[in-house]
């Protein structure tokens, strides 16, 4: 059973990951990173201790989770020769499992699908779902048992499919939220307070769960309005990279509404 974990990252992942853990009273052994402040933070909140020498983590917890980029991730594992034989995981939706593979024979994946922020609270931490794999069935059983104790769903899902899971994420959260950025920007530079999109949004997020967003999809784009998109483009004349992302969103939006109803018929 896992009860003790030792956090290298100190980003908005750790953060997140770090307070769910310490509230569900699994103790976090030590933080592990490079930034100094934000490592020390976390650790008064997380009552516990923040190191920035790889060769001072202890070798007394149950389970070793990576909290931190792709590329650091990587680089750490290579360095973590006093972690042979520990378990050791990952948080990245997009990075294999294999690159604790000449450090232990027990690794694997933790995966939490969700967007983290360090200043933003989480609505919900039972809500998160978790992508697990695991390179034998004991310490996946770990990861499952520590899961359920969180109170949280857990997925089986290989690399291949974590990928593809992390790309939709990309589409459905980082462009969806770049996309209401440009929305902002267009608001601010036109004088308009950016709070009258509340109401939008919500209702807008509340289709989509309700319905999937192939149903709730509306605007010019999906009657094909050239009138209006057009009107829409030459506001965006001074702004030649927003012209060409309203273009593309929109030939996408006709594109897969014309396939569609073909199919259909």
């Amino acid at each position: 059973m896992i009860n003790s974990i030792v956090i290298l990252g100190t980003g908005n992942v750790a953060f997140h990951l770090g307070k769910f853990l310490h509230t569900c009273n699994i103790k976090i052994l030590q933080i592990f990173g490079r930034n100094v402040i934000d490592g020390e933070n976390l650790g008064k909140i997380l009552n516990s201790y923040f190191i920035n020498d790889i060769s001072q983590i202890s070798d007394k917890a149950d389970l070793y989770i990576f909290a931190m980029t792709d590329t650091a991730n990587y680089d750490i594992a290579v360095k973590a020769n006093n972690l042979k034989g520990k378990f050791l995981v990952h948080t990245s939706g997009s990075l294999e499992s294999s690159i604790f593979k000449n450090i232990t024979d027990r690794y694997g994946v933790l995966y939490p699908f969700q967007t983290f922020t360090k200043n933003i609270e989480i609505l919900d931490y039972q809500k998160i779902p978790f992508c697990i794999e695991s390179s034998d069935k004991k310490s996946l059983n770990e990861l499952k048992d520590l899961i359920e104790r969180l109170g949280c769903k857990f997925y089986e899902m290989d690399y291949e499919r974590r990928k593809k899971l992390h790309l939709s994420g990309v589409f459905a959260s980082n462009f969806m939220n770049h996309c209401v950025y440009l929305a902002e920007k267009i608001l601010k530079n036109s004088e308009i307070d950016k709070e009258i999109m509340s109401s939008l949004l919500k209702q807008s997020f509340y289709k989509i769960l309700k319905n999937g967003a192939y149903q709730s999809q509306t605007g010019p784009a999906i009657r094909n309005d050239e009138i209006i998109m057009n009107k829409h483009l030459k506001l965006l004349e001074n702004n030649p990279l927003e012209k060409e992302i309203y273009k593309k969103l929109s030939e996408s939006i006709i594109a897969n509404y014309k396939i569609s109803k073909k199919n259909e018929s």
